[in-house]
């Protein structure tokens, strides 16, 4: 099935506004990923380093009360920039607390200064004119355009609540390059069947996404469970040790005192 022959299912059969997917796929604009980038290096062991460093954009985003749009934005601008531009892994933190800076300013209603990031001393990591010069870059990067298409955009189209568990999806999406790398539409359609929506006839394609993303979740929780299932064992063992000791200690204290009577 076509993308045209299922936009046009979706369109009949849910009532979507024509005028706004078609607003959507204007702006929208191919992913660009420079696949000879090290950056983008993974295996079935570890992650890219690029997976890694948004990772730690989400981390740092936690202590903002900011929309999935401002994290989506971001990862677009970190992609973009590392399509165009060779940067040392010094400066990638830079690029990430920039991009998300960047970000933060273009879709959050408040007024957003510059997020800087600093020590455990409390020292600036990065000088202000470096600051200044990656915003620059990456402006230029963006060819001065943020207004861009998202997968949550997508899915607000089809009349998708971007619950938490919603934005869940979305996130461990943007962290995972393998899943990332297909397109918003492409994305917002396996959310729809992963989320077992009855609407949605899907293709080929779509499946294959969908189940990716399913498999990479379990595997997801796999590990989540081993780590915790290892951390209640070394906090469970430590007690029992510790009660082995006390009743060796005790033992010879006993045979002590019998020896002294």
């Amino acid at each position: 099935m076509s993308f045209a022959v299922q936009l046009f299912f979706l369109i009949c059969t849910a009532m979507f506004s024509f005028a706004e997917l078609r607003d959507l796929m204007t702006r929208d604009k191919p992913k660009t990923f420079n696949k000879h980038n090290p950056y983008y290096s993974y295996d079935s062991v570890s992650p890219s380093r690029r997976d890694i460093l948004i990772q730690w954009i989400i981390a740092q985003s936690s202590q903002f009360q900011h929309s999935i749009k401002t994290l989506e934005l971001a990862v677009l601008i970190i992609d973009t920039y590392l399509n165009y531009f060779n940067i040392s892994q010094e400066y990638l933190q830079l690029l990430g607390i920039s991009a998300y800076s960047i970000a933060s300013k273009f879709y959050e209603t408040e007024i957003s200064c510059q997020i800087k990031l600093y020590d455990q001393e409390g020292q600036p990591l990065y000088k202000d004119e470096e600051y200044n010069e990656m915003e620059e870059q990456i402006v230029k990067a963006m060819g001065y355009q943020l207004n861009l298409t998202t997968s949550s955009d997508y899915l607000l189209a089809m009349n998708v609540e971007i619950d938490e568990k919603v934005q869940n999806l979305l996130m461990f999406m943007l962290i995972d390059y393998e899943i990332y790398q297909y397109s918003h539409f492409e994305l917002a359609l396996a959310i729809l069947h992963y989320l077992n929506d009855t609407r949605l006839v899907v293709s080929k394609k779509i499946l294959i996404v969908s189940q990716l993303i399913h498999k990479k979740l379990i595997k997801a929780q796999e590990i989540s469970c081993d780590k915790y299932e290892e951390d209640t064992k070394s906090v469970g063992r430590s007690p029992s040790v510790q009660k082995r000791i006390s009743k060796k200690r005790d033992f010879k204290r006993q045979r002590l005192i019998k020896q002294q009577n």
